[in-house]
């Protein structure tokens, strides 16, 4: 690694799961490991190039680059090291939010040297899809003993980040994330309204002709989720 300053004051961090890992840990078709695989593979290249579109550099803290036992100590790590190449401020973000090719990454900088950091909410502030904050208001110790991956996540870490920045976060729009079937049911039915067609028409050539015309109609039939039969290697441990 150079030891070059960075070029941009800002990076984005995306951190995630690879595909191979993130359909065992969603299992986003029951019983059927390779459109699971599939369907990760496809949410993982969509974020992956909303995130190349950004204009900013990026890092990718997939799995097998992270460290430490737990969500919480692998992210916070994954933000220590970018802080620690140079950069003054990060966004995070996931590969489970299909609607973030619609962030304004601009104006989500912007704030940040204003001093204000960022959230982007789930529908309900239980989760959230892209964290905005400055090497100032990173706290490691505080930071990775935040309720990750509990429905209290949103309000505990707004919470920290208005603590240490000694302003409220700016919210962005809520965006849905995708962690199962039922998200990703409810995403096809809304179609082409809230999603760009090319990923629309991935999701349902991945799901298939017969299952797609099910699943974006309405509640899949219980005798259809019957058929769908397991295939792939066997399921890995998680960590």
């Amino acid at each position: 690694m150079s030891d070059a300053p960075p070029s941009s004051t800002t990076a984005v961090l995306f951190f995630s799961h690879r595909p191979e890992r993130e359909w065992s840990n969603k299992q986003f078709v029951p019983r059927d490991r390779a459109k699971s695989r599939r369907v990760a593979d496809t949410l993982y290249r969509h974020t992956r190039s909303a995130v190349a579109e950004s204009g900013f550099p990026w890092i990718a803290a997939t799995d097998d680059r992270q460290r430490g036992t737990g969500f919480g100590e692998r992210l916070t790590n994954a933000l220590a090291d970018a802080f620690a190449e140079g950069y003054e401020r990060a966004l995070v973000v996931g590969s489970d939010c299909p609607r973030l090719h619609e962030v304004d990454w601009e104006r989500v900088d912007d704030r940040l040297a204003a001093g204000h950091p960022v959230l982007g909410p789930t529908p309900g502030r239980d989760g959230t899809y892209l964290i905005g904050l400055t090497r100032e208001q990173f706290d490691a110790g505080a930071f990775a003993a935040l309720p990750w991956q509990t429905s209290r996540l949103f309000e505990a870490l707004a919470a920290h980040l208005a603590d240490r920045a000694k302003a409220s976060p700016v919210l962005l729009q809520p965006r849905a994330d995708v962690n199962g079937l039922a998200d990703l049911l409810r995403l096809l039915r809304r179609g082409q309204a809230h999603l760009p067609h090319d990923l629309t028409t991935r999701l349902r050539r991945v799901l298939g002709a017969h299952v797609a015309a099910e699943f974006t109609s309405g509640r899949p039939r219980r005798s259809s989720l019957r058929r769908i039969r397991s295939r792939g290697p066997p399921r890995p441990a998680d960590a």
